[in-house]
């Protein structure tokens, strides 16, 4: 369940930025935070993208006005991964 929160954020990202984020350096970005991206809690979702994930978007070159970014922060902290996306419910209607 942890991991779709995961999945979440670099797909928040990705349409906030218009361009796809690698997954593999954010997921590293998380681990050095101190978080587990397998089995993340609301709170700690949050938290990283409040306090770590700014000076990781500068790093890598990205710009998301501080307003955006809490507003990631609030969508990602809301989210139940235990409820399926629109789009997972639509694939597989689709298989």
């Amino acid at each position: 369940m942890g991991r779709r929160r995961f999945d979440r954020l670099v797909q928040e990202l990705s349409v906030a930025l218009d361009r796809w984020v690698p997954r593999y350096p954010l997921w590293q970005a998380v681990h050095g935070a101190g978080y587990d991206p397998e089995r993340w809690a609301a709170a700690e979702v949050e938290r990283f993208c409040l306090l770590a994930l700014p000076g990781w978007l500068r790093r890598n070159g990205y710009t998301l006005s501080e307003t955006r970014v809490v507003k990631i922060a609030r969508t990602l902290a809301r989210f139940d991964p235990s409820y399926l996306t629109p789009e997972e419910h639509f694939a597989r209607l689709s298989d």
